[in-house]
């Protein structure tokens, strides 16, 4: 008789038990490599350069991906996984505008579970697609847990977004709190570089630093920063450092 013994049913016992297992998983690792292998050649869209106009959408943990209506799951932490979580990223960053990392910079500076780190992550989450939602809680002198929201921000009654207290906060006209964490994080590294120019006596980076600061505040991030006064003044500013720059710059050839 040809044909394997424990296919054929002939082997009985511990060694048939064994055989049988062996077999079932050889088969169910090689359905499983077939699976990871259409995996990968139907992820390729997904971060592709060219994704054909297709509207890819990523769950939050980049394990999965929605393709024209189509869920493709791909296997954790491999390098499919990878490129699909860099490809989630670059999404969110351009609906951050540009600010996710500095808003990951900022969320570092609140406790978890504060009204500041809700709104920071709240901000991220909906970047990346997630509907997730936080909220900052405190505990009150009664021993009750109550929500919180940042000092300085207000409700806007619009949207119920929290904004930076100003005359501009009902009318949409003042950034988030989370949007001015994000901006605060690009100046604060602009000021550890003036520092850094001072100690070292670089004047041409100290006086471009300090144009880059004027230029944020001006709104070349966010049109509604800080007030029209502010803009304004900080706008002159930049031009005042820029023509500075060239003037060291020029010295300094």
């Amino acid at each position: 008789m040809k044909g394997s013994p424990a296919k054929l049913g002939t082997i009985s016992g511990t060694a048939g038990h064994s055989s049988a297992l062996k077999m079932k998983a050889e088969a169910d690792a090689a359905s499983a490599l077939k699976q990871m292998e259409l995996t990968k050649e139907e992820t390729k869209d997904a971060y592709s350069e060219e994704t054909g106009g297709q509207d890819i959408t990523f769950n939050p943990t980049g394990t999965e991906f929605t393709r024209d209506g189509k869920k493709i799951k791909v296997k954790s932490k491999g390098s499919t996984h990878k490129k699909l979580l860099e490809a989630r990223w670059k999404k969110g960053d351009e609906a951050s505008g540009g600010t996710l990392n500095e808003l990951v910079e900022a969320r570092k500076k609140h406790k978890k579970g504060s009204a500041g780190y809700a709104e920071i992550q709240n901000k991220i989450n909906k970047s990346l697609g997630s509907k997730k939602v936080h909220k900052g809680t405190t505990i009150n002198e009664e021993g009750e847990t109550v929500e919180t929201k940042p000092e300085g921000t207000t409700t806007r009654k619009s949207d119920g977004a929290t904004v930076m207290e100003g005359l501009g906060a009902q009318k949409g006209k003042t950034l988030t709190y989370a949007e001015k964490q994000a901006e605060k994080v690009n100046i604060d590294k602009e000021r550890q570089d003036i520092k850094d120019a001072k100690e070292s006596g670089d004047k041409v980076e100290k006086t471009q630093s300090q144009k880059t600061i004027s230029q944020i505040k001006s709104g070349r991030d966010d049109k509604y920063t800080g007030t029209r006064l502010s803009r304004a003044w900080h706008k002159g500013r930049a031009k005042r450092k820029a023509r500075k720059e060239a003037r060291l710059r020029a010295k300094n050839a």
